[in-house]
């Protein structure tokens, strides 16, 4: 005959583990991971991801084409070496698109820009803020 564990002594509720209750039922054991919710937030966070990452991305070209268009420049000045801010802001906010939205690497952002990958990383973090400026109500 199989002795069970007592739930008191092995460290946990194992009821969390019956499949009886389907409704009730937690996405996890407590004991390993936490509770449900933050399972449930994991597992969201993880299909995002995948998603983002396996998802047919738009061409970093036509990304440039729309940034440019968006902030009335030339597509040939965000590929350029300009520091002006209205340029280098392009740059940022197409890195950022290109990276954190559509899934590019870096290394091929910056592969496309002439610039160092180091620099796209950077470039992605001023991008956010590019965005959320022309988002923002005035």
């Amino acid at each position: 005959m199989i002795a069970w564990p007592d739930p008191n002594v092995s460290g946990g509720d194992t009821s969390v583990l019956s499949p009886k209750d389907k409704e009730n039922r937690e996405l996890s054991d407590q004991r390993v991971l936490g509770g449900g919710g933050f399972v449930g937030a994991v597992l969201q966070e993880s299909e995002r991801l995948l998603e983002k990452k396996y998802k047919p991305k738009q061409p970093i070209e036509e990304l440039i084409e729309v940034v440019a268009e968006q902030l009335d420049i030339s597509p040939e000045l965000i590929c350029s070496g300009s520091r002006k801010r209205l340029i280098s802001d392009a740059r940022a906010l197409l890195a950022y698109l290109a990276v954190e939205e559509t899934g590019h690497k870096a290394t091929d952002v910056a592969r496309v820009l002439g610039i160092k990958r180091v620099s796209v990383h950077h470039a992605v973090k001023k991008g956010k803020k590019v965005l959320e400026n022309l988002l923002s109500p005035l």
